[in-house]
């Protein structure tokens, strides 16, 4: 399958240079702490405008031998797990990837209401929403890392 990963230049030549780390990314986010990247190249390209030297890479993921948890629709199952990941609550997680839609921007102020405790998971839950237009991929292991080929620049 061929993903795209939206970055800056410095973090793209590391990733050129050094490979995948999993654990470089941000806590907090929708599918947990891992790499994350998209099937669609518009969506990595607005990623990488988000930095002062945006750049894409591309790539291609081997699925096979792969545990891939998918999530084809925001759904209440989706929400959780969302939920769980951003309010950085345990998930008990056993895929190599996980991929589906994006939460939108208003997961980040669930967040700031949770930790003030004006807001319960339940809640959260209830009010979670997808990002009309993202779709993503993490990947959490280092058995997927080494699924990942062919890691190149794109030009945007």
């Amino acid at each position: 399958m061929k993903l795209y990963h939206g970055t800056d230049l410095f973090s793209a030549e590391q990733i050129l240079q050094k490979g995948i780390d999993i654990t470089a990314g941000r806590k907090g986010l929708d599918f947990g702490t891992g790499f994350y990247v998209t099937p669609r190249l518009t969506q990595a390209i607005i990623w990488a405008k988000g930095t002062l030297a945006p750049c894409v890479l591309s790539m291609d993921l081997d699925e096979d031998g792969l545990i891939i948890k998918g999530f084809d629709k925001p759904n209440r199952e989706w929400a959780e797990f969302v939920v769980r990941n951003r309010l950085r609550l345990p998930v008990c997680v056993d895929y190599d990837c996980v991929y589906g839609p994006m939460a939108d921007y208003g997961v980040s102020r669930m967040y700031a209401k949770y930790m003030a405790n004006k807001l319960t998971v339940e809640q959260a839950i209830e009010k979670v929403r997808q990002d009309t237009n993202g779709w993503q991929w993490v990947v959490l292991t280092e058995r997927a890392v080494k699924n990942v080929h062919d890691i190149r620049k794109v030009e945007i």
